[in-house]
């Protein structure tokens, strides 16, 4: 017999709530949802173990109680069973995309052609749910790099964790903390390029190909959008949100091309860059040291975590508060730098900080 634990990260809208597997052994129901495995919350996961004869072939699904509330993948349709041959006790864990009875808007695909990249990139865009019905209405933007870890635990390329960008906008609407809001995911190229740096790296690092990213965002992919979407076209409608790498090119693009987004979230901001800079040598916070004012229409949050990578990371944010205040911003108005304990370098954690950052950013100025 082999001990197979599973640990499930649900749905961010309701993550608390019951959900049990149903699979095709006696500990799993025997495909009877009623009678399936009841997994304990304890947060982030829910969590539940069974046993299993050596050389079984699992197969297995997520329910809330009834086939009608089964797990759907990020495009709303009903998932494969999840499967894992037995052999070894083991740790099974995978993420709950959404449910069939709550899977709300549209997750679709388009790609534009970059001048400035002299390469396509591809999107992942989320139109909400009344796009489809309200064909007069216009809608903000929020745009996001990591474009596979957006919106897709299966193509999430470290974690196997997405951002859940789609749902919690859609909570966030639905609680009127923030308006119905378009999400495009900007897909960075595969593979390794020159001292084996990833692609996703030299797209996004201000240090590499990093400043034509931005430039790309600004003045190509932001007119895209305007005219081929029914977008709010105007700064005060787009926010742009990143992690690591791509929290510092979102912080270099607010800097380099004022007035194109009016918020702008980092999360896990990689200061240091590929060269690993102390704040004294930090290109970037160079940059902002060097400006002589900084844009009155731009809100920013950076949020950063205790353990992991972000560990070492307060000495840049430091550096960074010191530098905004000198600029004449204060803090919870024009800006907010916020260390979460216990969070971590992962989409995990900025899954859970995407929501405070986004009230914040639409909050009322204090």
């Amino acid at each position: 017999m082999s001990r197979i634990r599973f640990e499930i990260v649900p749905p961010v809208g309701s993550p608390a709530e019951p959900i049990h597997l149903v699979g095709n052994v006696a500990e799993l129901g025997n495909w009877d949802p009623a009678t399936g495995l009841a997994l304990r919350w304890d947060p982030p996961y829910h969590v539940g173990e069974i046993e299993a004869e050596t050389r079984t072939a699992l197969e297995f699904k997520a329910v809330r109680g009834s086939w009608e509330t089964e797990a759907v993948d990020a495009w709303g349709h009903v998932m494969e069973n999840w499967r894992h041959a037995v052999w070894l006790d083991a740790h099974i864990r995978f993420t709950v995309p959404d449910w069939k009875d709550r899977y709300a808007g549209r997750l679709t695909r388009d790609r534009v052609w970059s001048r400035v990249l002299a390469s396509p990139r591809d999107l992942n865009i989320w139109l909400p749910p009344s796009y489809a019905t309200e064909p007069e209405r216009r809608y903000p933007v929020l745009v996001m790099p990591d474009g596979r870890n957006v919106f897709d635990p299966a193509t999430s390329q470290i974690s196997g964790v997405d951002w859940a960008a789609d749902e919690r906008v859609h909570q966030l609407a639905a609680e009127g903390a923030i308006p119905e809001t378009i999400v495009v995911g900007v897909v960075h190229p595969e593979g390794f390029g020159e001292g084996m740096t990833s692609l996703r790296d030299i797209d996004l690092s201000p240090e590499r190909s990093g400043t034509g990213f931005a430039e790309f965002l600004a003045t190509e992919l932001v007119p895209y959008l305007d005219g081929h979407y029914r977008t709010a076209a105007s700064a005060e409608g787009r926010t742009l949100a990143g992690a690591s790498l791509g929290g510092l090119n979102a912080f270099h693009t607010a800097l380099f091309h004022p007035g194109v987004f009016s918020r702008v979230a980092c999360f896990s901001t990689a200061f240091e860059d590929c060269s690993q800079s102390p704040p004294e040598t930090c290109g970037q916070l160079q940059a902002l040291a060097d400006r002589t004012a900084m844009p009155s229409d731009l809100r920013m949050t950076f949020d950063y975590g205790t353990r992991g990578l972000d560990a070492g990371y307060a000495a840049h944010h430091h550096k960074l508060g010191e530098l905004l205040r000198a600029k004449g911003w204060q803090d919870g108005r024009d800006f907010r730098i916020h260390c979460v304990e216990n969070a971590s370098h992962d989409e995990l954690s900025w899954r859970e900080q995407l929501g405070d950052a986004l009230r914040f950013l639409r909050a009322p100025e204090v």
